[in-house]
């Protein structure tokens, strides 16, 4: 059966395609990304604007189009915190299911946190003990911590490197004020499930997913035409959980 995800994020659009087989890995066939930048499109009232409902609509139209050409059997349209948490959500998700013919579900912060410890735990194999996962989105930030299947502690905080950089910057580069001024929010954000994690005991594993982290790699000298492989299984496992978990439209 060949499956597509496309999920659209504050950034960007991204779908998967892969042929999926009762019993066996998700194998990926196509990918494609669409500029999204939905994050300049938010206005005061926490709306996002006529021209970003046009991004998503161009975004889903080119996705579905890819869909169509190869063939895919089923696909699934979701939207993360960029869109969720709008204050006119349904009114963008009416304007998709309008433009494109297919409404897209969405995700709440805790499933996002979840499905993301579940793609990390699959990578690693059931011997990798007690995983901790860090992901920063756009508009959210999800932290998993756990050893089996499911995490014993999932939460999503609104820490997403676009949601902060819009609300505490708006200069570049930000005054030191400013940057002092973020690092005590985060700190006060974080405080109580940082006391959590720290009740927990040092876990085998921390790991980061998502591009924030991707990108920090490479400003600390990572090579910039490294494959990560992580990103790519973190994909066609969430993917196959989407699926199996019967989120369908």
């Amino acid at each position: 059966m060949r499956l597509g995800v496309l999920d659209v994020g504050s950034n960007s659009a991204q779908l998967q395609i892969v042929e999926a087989t009762a019993g066996a890995p998700p194998l990926p066939l196509h990918a494609l990304k669409a500029a999204t930048g939905l994050a300049e499109s938010i206005d005061a009232s926490q709306c996002l604007d006529g021209n970003g409902i046009e991004r998503v609509c161009d975004a889903v139209t080119q996705s579905l189009e890819a869909a169509r050409h190869y063939e895919v059997d089923q696909i699934y349209l979701f939207v993360t915190a960029a869109i969720r948490d709008a204050a006119n959500r349904e009114e963008v998700l009416d304007r998709v299911a309008a433009e494109c013919g297919l409404r897209p579900q969405f995700l709440t912060g805790l499933q996002e946190a979840r499905l993301t410890y579940f793609a990390v735990h699959r990578w690693y194999g059931w011997c990798a003990g007690r995983l901790l996962d860090i992901d920063i989105g756009g508009t959210t930030m999800e932290i998993t911590l756990g050893r089996d299947a499911a995490p014993e502690l999932a939460v999503s905080l609104p820490l997403g490197a676009g949601r902060l950089t819009r609300t505490f910057f708006d200069t570049d580069p930000p005054p030191s004020k400013q940057v002092k001024e973020l690092r005590r929010y985060v700190r006060s954000s974080l405080r109580e499930t940082a006391d959590r994690l720290l009740w927990e005991g040092k876990p085998q594993r921390v790991v980061g997913t998502s591009k924030t982290f991707k990108q920090l790699a490479r400003l600390a000298g990572a090579p910039p035409q490294r494959k990560d492989r992580l990103c790519d299984e973190h994909c066609r496992a969430r993917i196959f959980t989407v699926w199996s978990h019967g989120w369908r439209q």
